[in-house]
């Protein structure tokens, strides 16, 4: 099962505005509850187009199996850093996956020939699991007990603002196009154990909270040389950072370098 974080800390009120850009904060008195500003620069390869995550990211192993002899997932000595995920693609019963690789925390203790077990027991299919552990390198998945069900599997890293709870109220991205491009999208995804779907090769995400293609519809495009905007407010959406939840941004391209360069600014408060 997800294990969860604890809290780092508790929401207070305040009668400061406190935004935050780049470490360094400033204040607006006229503001009665605290409201943080996080930002993100974000851009697309020149040779290529694709998927792209900016302020966490997925990796997915490229194909589901079964953990039975055990499968590597991952790179060698990628940097990773991030938690170890399992998507069920059946009812487990009893199954126990063991994650096995080299563990880092975030006060920088890193420990080779580490383990963590995931168990899935009453799971149902599309069932998301994740290690508390963060992980760097390759991994092996394993069968430690039980039956084994095919899985999806790979790594998730998000941003959860230091393990803490919050509500987005809103967010605002500007870029300038480098490359014409009618399919481009940019989303704001929530990370968190629901609304997963186990594919054959890899699963699907949580539906995006905001996504820039279906608000503009035909008006979405990205134009060479041109500047380009997307802001929403009024938002609701509720992170549980203390649960092992968090967001991150998801950069869809079908030209290279459809985005020559762009910024994100997310405005939260606490819960």
């Amino acid at each position: 099962m997800t294990i969860p974080k604890s809290p780092s800390g508790s929401a207070k009120e305040s009668a400061i505005h406190v935004v935050t850009t780049d470490g360094d904060k400033f204040f607006n008195s006229q503001q009665t509850l605290s409201q943080i500003t996080k930002s993100w620069s974000f851009d697309s390869p020149a040779g290529t187009s694709g998927t792209y995550y900016f302020g966490g990211f997925y990796q997915f192993h490229t194909a589901a199996f079964t953990p039975a002899a055990g499968t590597n997932v991952g790179t060698a000595n990628s940097a990773y850093a991030a938690h170890a995920l399992v998507v069920l693609g059946a009812a487990s019963t009893d199954m126990v996956v063991r994650v096995t690789g080299t563990s880092i925390t975030d006060t920088a203790t890193r420990t080779t020939s580490d383990t963590e077990d995931i168990d899935t027991s009453g799971g149902s299919t599309n069932a998301y699991y994740e290690t508390s552990k963060k992980w760097i390198g390759q991994v092996s998945y394993t069968l430690q007990s039980g039956t084994g069900v095919t899985i999806n599997a790979g790594f998730a890293k998000y941003w959860d603002n230091d393990n803490s709870n919050f509500e987005i109220v809103g967010f605002e991205a500007t870029w300038l196009g480098g490359a014409a491009d009618s399919g481009a999208d940019i989303e704001l995804l929530h990370h968190q154990p629901t609304g997963w779907t186990y594919g054959g090769t890899t699963p699907t995400t949580p539906t995006a909270v905001a996504s820039m293609a279906t608000d503009y519809s035909t008006e979405s495009e990205i134009v060479n040389g041109e500047d380009g905007a997307w802001k929403r407010v009024g938002l609701t959406e509720i992170i549980n950072g203390a649960l092992s939840e968090g967001i991150m941004w998801r950069i869809t391209t079908t030209a290279n370098k459809a985005f020559e360069l762009g910024t994100i600014l997310l405005r939260t408060i606490p819960k």
